[in-house]
């Protein structure tokens, strides 16, 4: 296999040093080291590894690593006794050496090979200087990682007021500004729903890619369905990343047009204190949702509340000009209790 990640990358070279078929590495699902440790990484000659294999702590090799966190070295394993729990079931290779040692911080970093006695105990100590090196290099990526998605967040906010600077009418914005937090966050649906003025029912105004509005028609929804309506019943944000287990995020209540979204973002947009629309983004499998990922998406709420806003004022002024009046002749007292003057003519 070809590695794709730093970690599958030192996976990579810990199997070079050792001559090992196959480098896996389990990670714990929580802090309390009692949970299920999930394969989070691997290298390995061939095709047989079970992706997403989970071993709680207690069963076989790798599961006695996890609980006791004390390094493990089988120079001659029996088939019909010895568990690895990380191969597929219909194709487990004939493995006949194993070693083993705990990661800093919870999981296993493990080795094995098809070649008994591969591994001796003198090795033992530089796979424990591999296991070592784990927690670092999620340091670095995971610092690597916020510093890249800062970075085109920022990217995207000089765009987005690149937008309001060109602003051509509230259609073309908003069309834009959707596909821009498509591109920019990577969700596979965004959309914009806004509130029917006394109704109980709200339209999508705008959606990229296009799911209810094929027809050039705007979908118009009840208020009391899916988790938009939610959000404009109760003017609160709504985050889910899809990891809470099975089971769809309705964003618009139950509509054969569009998919089972797991993972979604659903903010209230708010102009003088009233949710006149909902922001939505959401994704086809569970995601993290970073602080820095939320902070944006907020910012993109409260861009299009600011604008609308905007639009409103000037929709009041436009409706107001017509009912002013015009003084021509310098500056006259108010009287709160005085009849309305009439209307100056031109005549």
């Amino acid at each position: 296999m070809v590695a794709q990640t730093p970690a599958e990358s030192l996976l990579a070279l810990v199997a070079s040093v050792f001559d090992a078929y196959s480098v896996v590495l389990f990670q714990p699902e929580d802090e309390t080291g009692k949970s299920e440790a999930r394969l989070t990484a691997f290298f390995s000659l061939g095709d047989e590894i079970a992706r997403g294999a989970r071993i709680p702590p207690g069963k076989g090799l790798v599961g006695w690593i996890l609980r006791n966190k004390a390094p493990l070295l089988v120079d001659s394993i029996d088939q019909n006794q010895a568990f690895l729990g990380y191969y597929q079931e219909q194709s487990e290779p004939d493995i006949r050496s194993f070693m083993g040692c705990p990661v800093p911080g919870g999981g296993a970093l493990c080795i094995d090979s098809k070649r008994a006695g591969a591994f001796t105990g003198s090795r033992q100590k530089l796979l424990h200087l591999f296991a070592l090196m784990i927690p670092q290099l999620e340091s670095l990526v995971t610092h690597s990682d916020h510093d890249r998605e800062v970075g085109v967040y920022f990217a995207a906010l000089e765009r987005m007021a690149d937008l309001r600077a060109s602003y051509a009418g509230w259609g073309e914005y908003m069309n834009k500004l959707l596909a821009l937090l498509k591109e920019t966050t990577g969700f596979h649906y965004v959309a914009f729903a806004s509130r029917v003025e006394g109704s109980a029912r709200y339209i999508v105004e705008g959606e990229c890619p296009p799911l209810l509005n094929r027809q050039g028609n705007q979908a118009e929804l009840p208020v009391n369905s899916g988790i938009v309506g939610w959000v404009f019943r109760n003017e609160e944000a709504v985050h889910n990343d899809g990891t809470g287990g099975p089971g769809a995020t309705p964003i618009f209540g139950k509509n054969p047009l569009v998919p089972d979204f797991a993972a979604a973002i659903c903010l209230p947009v708010t102009v003088d204190n009233y949710t006149c629309g909902v922001l939505c983004l959401a994704g086809l499998e569970p995601r993290p949702l970073s602080p820095e990922l939320r902070s944006f998406v907020r910012m993109a709420a409260d861009d299009m509340a600011r604008l609308l806003d905007t639009v409103a004022l000037r929709y009041r002024i436009h409706n107001l000009l017509p009912k002013a009046s015009l003084q021509r002749s310098g500056s006259v007292a108010f009287d709160p209790d005085a009849p309305p003057a009439p209307r100056p003519t031109d005549d």
